[in-house]
Formats: structure tokens, sequence, C-alpha cells
């Protein structure tokens, strides 16, 4: 069984990013101690070294050479990057759905969407759909992302902020292999009921935070743009500029360590 480090991460996905404050605890495995992984480099894969080509030769229509890489923020273990590729996605089946019902319906109209923004990452990034949501890698749900929950540090009151369409959030966790290995899974949820292409944009979007760009855009013409704009942006050329860019930096996840008594 996979030993997990209690640290979540999430963001308030289509419309406000926020960083959530957490503290690393201590590691241990079965009574060792257990040192973090260093900040290394993982080796491109082979769609990103093709895009990095791509990009170079300024290929990509309405390619100006930019990116918001300053905006995408690292983990407490780094940058969110995965390293054992292809990277699984699994789409939720919600159980309970009635065959041949409307709202079996509305769940297809819901999955078709979310698969064709899936195929339009995997023209760029090693992406592969799975049907087991307990071993993907991502996970993506259909449902209501929770109202994000604030305490008044002051009088210890609570409140309630605005409805949120999606919601992304990392997990951290140590294999049960020999040496153990630090990864991280992603839990993406977004709203039912939305229309075909505002779920096609949420889901790149989502896909986006999931692939490792924890931070926004601040062009509307990119995927990673914080709010809903009259032209859902399709992936940019900007968009790939952060993201190949992100997988040249250092991160602790994807590495062993060694185990000392």
């Amino acid at each position: 069984m996979n030993k997990k480090i209690k640290l979540w991460g999430w963001c308030l996905a289509l419309f406000l990013l926020t960083l959530l404050l957490v503290s690393l605890p201590a590691i241990a495995n079965n009574g060792s101690k257990q040192a973090l992984p260093e900040l290394q480099i993982h080796p491109l894969p082979p769609e990103l070294v093709d895009l990095g080509i791509s990009l170079e030769n300024r290929s990509l229509l309405g390619d100006d050479g930019t990116d918001y890489f300053s905006q995408v923020q690292p983990s407490p273990l780094g940058y969110l990057l995965w390293s054992k590729f292809p990277v699984t996605v699994a789409v939720d089946y919600p159980p309970g759905l009635t065959p041949g019902s409307a709202a079996q319906k509305r769940y297809y109209t819901w999955q078709q969407a979310i698969k064709t923004a899936i195929a339009d990452w995997q023209e760029f990034f090693p992406l592969t759909i799975v049907e087991n949501t307990t071993e993907a890698d991502i996970t993506i749900f259909y449902r209501e992302p929770p109202l994000p929950r604030i305490v008044d540090p002051e009088t210890g009151l609570v409140s309630f902020g605005r409805a949120r369409t999606a919601q992304a959030n990392y997990e951290f966790y140590w294999t049960d292999t020999s040496p153990p290995q630090l990864r991280h899974r992603m839990a993406i949820a977004i709203k039912p009921g939305l229309a075909p292409l505002s779920l096609q944009g949420t889901a790149r979007h989502e896909l986006g935070h999931a692939l490792g760009i924890w931070g926004h855009s601040d062009h509307k013409e990119d995927a990673l743009y914080p709010a809903q704009t009259a032209d859902v942006p399709a992936i940019s050329p900007r968009d790939l500029r952060t993201l190949y860019r992100l997988y040249q930096q250092p991160t602790r996840l994807g590495w062993s360590v060694l185990v000392s008594n």
C-alpha cells in the first residue's frame, strides 16, 4: 500500500487561484529515517522535446516567444512535475445513473467535453486515459467543488466564498518500492451542467494545472487565464512555452532516496 504524506494543495480553478498554507510533516518509513530527495531535473519526454523544437522554430501560429512561467508556483516539494510517462488520466463515472435517463445523457455530454480537452493536451504531452480512478495519476470527477471555507482569524467566524466551477488539488505519497520514490496525484472536480464549450475550456484549464502549471496567465487568449471570456481560449503558444520551460526545472518529485536506520 502506498504511504501518503498528509499534505494537500488546492487551487480555485477557473476564476481565482488560492494557495493553501501547508506544513510538511516528518517523514518516516517503518521506523527508519527517510530524507527528502534532492532537487533534480528530469529528462524531457519525447513529446516535450518535439514541442521545444516547434517552439524554437516559431512554427506555432501567433507565437510571440513569451510565456508566464514567472506566475507558476512550486509546491513545498518543488514544481509539480510528472516523470513517469505516459501520465494516466481517469474520468469518473458517478454511481446511480439510470441507463437512458436525462441524468445519464447530461453526464455523457460532460464526459465528451472532458475527453475532448484531454485530447487537446495529448497533442503536446504524453497522456493516456485509463478506467481505474484509484490508480490514475490524474482523476477528473463529475461533481461540484465545495464552497471555499474562510475563517476570520480575529473573530473565528466562518464564511463561505463564491461557488466554483472547478477545483484541482494534489497529494504527495511514497511508493512501496525499494528504495521508495516520492510522487504525487492530482484530483480535479468539474461542475456538471455547464455548456459543452465552457466545459472544454474549464477542463483544459484544470488539466494545465494538473500538468504542473500551478498559476495563471494574465492574457485572456491563454487556456490558463483565470476568468471566463466570451471566446473560450484554446491551448496557446504561451501555455505551451510555459509548460516546456516548467519541465526544465528541478523538483523532488519522481526521485528516490536511500533509507538509513
